[in-house]
């Protein structure tokens, strides 16, 4: 599937330099220049498919072989197939069927689930504003707060 979406601007190898990266011979990183969600974008594109983003579902019920989600604000709507791609402690809250499909197993490993913090910093410059460093991004090891630094448009080939 890299070649696809290589050959559809999808993806492109990794070509800027990134310090403290460990490259097992013979693999190749590859980058995606408008941001990772343009992989799942393109593929949902490829499917057919149509997509409802930003949607506060409250209740998933089956209804005659359909799946009926109601959301907090609209109509509740069936559709054949539900996907969801909220976090464990969402998917936990909702209401419906739902709660009778999940089996009590399920439940327990879902409700074990736990997260750790991540933050993400953004810095934005003026347009030709140059960062002299040799590299695109770079791992940090000594640090225990900062593990990871980027400049984004560097690493993309943008």
């Amino acid at each position: 599937f890299y070649e696809e979406l290589v050959s559809h601007g999808v993806l492109e190898p990794l070509a800027a330099p990134v310090g403290g990266m460990v490259v097992p011979e013979g693999s190749c990183n590859y980058v995606a220049p408008q941001g990772i969600s343009s992989v799942v974008k393109y593929y949902l594109k490829q499917s057919g498919a149509e997509v409802s983003y930003e949607q506060h579902v409250t209740h998933i019920c089956l209804r005659g072989g359909k799946w009926e989600v109601s959301r907090k604000v609209g109509p509740p709507e069936q559709f054949d197939v539900v996907i969801l791609t909220i976090p464990v402690p969402q998917i936990l809250q909702l209401q419906g069927d739902i709660v009778n499909i999940i089996n009590e197993s399920q439940k327990q490993q879902l409700q074990s689930v736990s997260y750790s913090s991540r933050y993400a910093l953004g810095l934005f410059y003026e347009a030709g504003t140059g960062i002299d460093v040799p590299w695109a991004a770079q791992y940090i090891t000594d640090n225990p707060c900062i593990r990871f630094i980027s400049i984004d448009n560097k690493k993309r080939n943008i």
